[in-house]
């Protein structure tokens, strides 16, 4: 079984770091997006994704920082990621997201010691499923040489789960 990523809070003088360790995957990815926009509900604060130490991304964790980019990152620095620059490419490459995400050049210098997050997955396979149709949506919404794909797989998820639930 693969090991689950790391992951950690900590404070920074205008809002908070959520830092990856590991991979950032399905799994993860809804805890991450779930935590980054309970703080942005706050106006005053930001969020800073940190990717120092994640080893990869799959396309669900992509698709997840491309919901939050969208809400929170177009019009202001509310939401960034910091991933140093040799890391940005081969984790952002997929449809150019490495020139279209807010990078921070600089990690946020922390207040506090990070406290641990447990990942979780969503409470059911239904709604884990939505989650990664949409993050693949989202993906293909920004377009690129795997667009197209992109959206084949959640338009497939998405026929899946309304087929079960049509079903019930």
């Amino acid at each position: 079984m693969a090991q689950r990523a790391k992951i950690t809070m900590s404070r920074f003088a205008s809002g908070v770091v959520i830092r990856v360790g590991g991979a950032g995957t399905v799994a993860e990815s809804p805890l991450v997006h779930a935590v980054a926009e309970q703080i942005l509900r706050d106006a005053d604060q930001q969020v800073v994704i940190d990717l120092a130490s994640c080893t990869y991304v799959d396309s669900t964790f992509l698709g997840g920082l491309v919901g939050l980019f969208r809400r929170h990152g177009a019009s202001g620095a509310r939401f960034a990621i910091f991933a140093p620059e040799p890391l940005r490419r081969p984790l952002f490459g997929v449809s150019r997201l490495d020139t279209i995400l807010p990078f921070v050049d600089q990690e946020p210098v922390v207040l506090s010691e990070g406290i641990s997050v447990d990942v979780q997955l969503p409470t059911s396979a239904e709604d884990l499923a939505r989650y990664v149709a949409e993050c693949h949506r989202r993906l293909a919404e920004v377009g690129g040489p795997e667009a197209q794909e992109f959206s084949r797989v959640a338009d497939a998820i998405t026929a899946e789960v309304e087929g079960k639930l049509g079903t019930e």
